[in-house]
């Protein structure tokens, strides 16, 4: 077993315990067949000055350093990421044979510094849907420069689809590809042994960002729907304010439900609960919701964007086009007649084929062998 560091722009902390949670489930993926060594720094202003946080996850290693943002910031995020480095290097005597990558913007630095300072070769696992038009973002010439040197010197970029993959070569970046998707842990999202609700429950979660998720576009669909006994569930760790003050003006504002941000256990009980999940995204790459919905059996309706048309099959859901509000409340009033038609254990298999942990670590695993 190799020991890799895993790197990641994005992850689940106490600034934000849902940012990047796709990272830390390719990381328990990996760590079936290897020593993950998690490290992940980010700014909490709430402290003085650096804090470092360990714990043990499931055989996952998990180090993040907090830290104050002084004038020279840049230093501030230097000097937290070799306290963490040095704690693994120093304090635990370890040595590294690979580094994993998350997410090249704006942390590819640290590879590249690992690269370059002690000849770590290094693989980028990619979910940043801004590939998909890097133009829409005002970046600096440093930052483009990050991003530019750290496809050159990877051993490895692994978008989570094809078309992710297309966008950054169409993009000019030149590399090693390697498609490797998200994972879903099949253990936890898992078909139903409750009895669901006599209301047939669509069910959304996401961020709750509406230029992204298109939640108005859901909430609009399923008031347009003549369905006795319906219920629309809506969960999200983003502002629940004005989702509130759209729904209370709508006739079906009792047949839609509202929550907040959930850990993953009860989000993995609400996805038994629920009959269809719906994303009506403008924007994705692979998400993974659609994957762990899959996991638990149910079939889903989802805008074709993205990579999401490389997940689907006619056996585990439906596509339509992003903003067609009233195809979407077609195909929902459809899913809702042909319910039946849709086989657990059939959306479940393609979940476990394709996405589980053991899949998914494998196929890290062979680029850390290769490397």
């Amino acid at each position: 077993m190799k020991n890799v560091l895993f790197l990641s722009s994005w992850f689940p902390s106490r600034v934000h315990n849902t940012l990047g949670n796709f990272v830390k489930y390719h990381a328990h993926a990996s760590a079936k067949f290897n020593n993950i060594f998690v490290l992940y720094i980010v700014a909490d202003d709430s402290i003085e000055n650096y804090e470092l946080v360990t714990s043990n996850e499931n055989n996952l290693v998990i180090t993040i350093v907090y830290f104050k943002r002084g004038f020279f910031k840049y230093f501030n995020y230097f000097k937290a990421f070799l306290i963490g480095f040095n704690f693994y290097t120093k304090s635990k005597a370890l040595h590294f044979d690979v580094v994993h990558m998350n997410i090249i913007h704006p942390g590819i630095w640290q590879a590249l510094y690992l690269k370059i300072r002690y000849q770590i070769p290094y693989i980028v696992s990619e979910n940043w849907h801004g590939f998909q038009d890097l133009s829409k973002y005002k970046l600096s010439f440093l930052q483009r420069f990050f991003i530019n040197h750290g496809f050159k010197k990877s051993s490895f970029i692994c978008p989570v689809s094809i078309q992710l993959k297309n966008c950054m070569i169409q993009a000019g970046f030149s590399a090693n590809y390697k498609v490797i998707p998200n994972v879903v842990n099949t253990n936890i999202f898992n078909i139903s042994k409750v009895q669901k609700s006599k209301s047939f429950t669509f069910l959304h979660i996401s961020t709750l960002d509406d230029s992204i998720k298109n939640i108005s576009g859901i909430i609009e669909a399923f008031d347009q729907l003549n369905i006795p006994n319906c219920t629309l569930k809506i969960i999200g760790d983003g502002p629940l304010e004005w989702i509130t003050k759209k729904i209370n003006i709508l006739p079906s504002r009792n047949s839609i439900v509202l929550k907040g941000e959930m850990v993953y256990s009860d989000i993995a009980k609400e996805m038994q609960l629920a009959n269809v999940f719906v994303l009506f995204s403008n924007i994705e790459n692979l998400p993974l919701v659609l994957i762990e919905c899959m996991a638990s059996g149910i079939p889903f309706i989802s805008s074709n964007v993205g990579g999401i048309s490389e997940l689907y099959d006619k056996e585990v859901g439906v596509l339509v086009d992003p903003g067609d509000i009233k195809n979407l409340s077609k195909q929902m009033e459809l899913m809702f007649q042909n319910y039946n038609n849709y086989i657990p254990e059939k959306i479940r298999k393609y979940a476990l084929d394709y996405y589980s942990e053991e899949v998914v670590g494998k196929k890290f695993n062979d680029l850390y062998i290769e490397l």
